[in-house]
């Protein structure tokens, strides 16, 4: 199943998406560094960080207009199956968005913070985030895999030269706009 059918099938479940720290995908979510042609994957409701495919390309982007350039777009899996098998392992897509600036210390610091959060409700949304997490496990008879080192892999072979950027882009950051 290609990466575009599983994020549809993914997206089609009745989950409560937001215990994944997932927000389901907006054609209005675009920023001046989303790339030209990217299809939304999701996002993570906070800060314009969201997630997207780039047109002939099943790996899955991590968007964050935070970021310094030419980090604004990173690749965070092979493709959507593998994004999920990271979420099972991570909980949230939150530390999937932030792995690029971490160390292995702060990520498993960012894991561990996460796994130990009390909080009024805490109870009632952890259950949430098991029923979704299993729920999703079952759908797509995945495995939690741990992706730090294969996102770090993957991100310090990623060249960005191929990106189509928009006009915006170039206004932003006070660059001539390459032909």
């Amino acid at each position: 199943m290609s990466t575009r059918e599983d994020m549809k099938r993914f997206y089609g479940m009745d989950l409560d998406f937001g215990t994944l720290g997932l927000q389901k995908p907006d054609r209005d979510m675009v920023y001046f560094c989303t790339p030209e042609g990217a299809e939304p994957a999701g996002s993570l409701g906070v800060d314009g960080i969201h997630f997207v495919l780039l047109p002939g390309d099943e790996r899955v982007f991590c968007v964050d207009p935070s970021m310094m350039s030419p980090a604004y777009v990173l690749p965070v899996a092979e493709d959507f199956r593998t994004f999920l098998s990271y979420l099972l392992s991570c909980k949230d897509a939150n530390v999937l968005s932030q792995i690029s600036w971490m160390s292995r210390e702060q990520y498993r610091d960012l894991l561990n913070e996460d796994e130990n959060a009390r909080y009024p409700g805490w109870e009632e949304a952890a259950a949430k985030k098991r029923e979704a997490l299993s729920e999703m496990e079952k759908e797509f008879h995945l495995t939690p895999q741990d992706p730090f080192d294969a996102v770090k892999t993957l991100q310090a072979a990623f060249d960005p030269s191929p990106i189509r950027w928009s006009d915006e882009y170039y206004d932003v950051l006070g660059l001539e706009r390459e032909e």
